[in-house]
């Protein structure tokens, strides 16, 4: 029974530590691989510590968003293109999953690194209203 315990207390420590080290790669720039250069859509995701992330999304020149909220599912405040709305933040995993309000507007996306680590997957599911699910790739921004 011991034995038992033990293992399950390793494996569920390896599991998270894998998550973690899954979650830091996500950290950092990205650029919309199918967009030409001048109106390339970008994602920052840093990390703040003590559990708060700050998140930009920016369109060209022109920043549309930029918030910073804690992963705990809890609703932040932001502006969206200067519009005032709401925002949560988790994760599930290894992905990081926003969750939008604006208005009556309800959009989910789930951030994951690709099979590629310079690759940044992010699927946006509208909610409300209902509408097809999109994924949209990115590739990290060198520094």
């Amino acid at each position: 029974m011991r034995l038992r315990l033990l293992a399950i207390v390793l494996l569920a420590g390896t599991a998270c530590g894998e998550d973690i080290a899954a979650r830091a790669k996500l950290m950092g720039g990205w650029r919309l691989t199918e967009a030409d250069g001048k109106n390339a859509d970008t994602w920052t995701i840093e990390d703040k510590g003590a559990g708060v992330l700050r998140v930009s999304n920016s369109q060209g020149d022109g920043k549309v968003s930029q918030f910073e909220c804690n992963t705990t599912g809890r609703e932040c405040s932001m502006k969206d293109s200067g519009k005032s709305a709401k925002v949560s933040l988790w994760f599930n995993g290894d992905k990081l999953v926003e969750l939008e309000t604006r208005g009556r507007e309800v959009l989910k996306r789930r951030f994951a690194i690709g099979e590629q680590a310079d690759v940044l997957d992010v699927e946006v599911i509208p909610v409300v209203p209902e509408g097809k699910p999109e994924m949209l790739h990115f590739r990290r921004l060198r520094q």
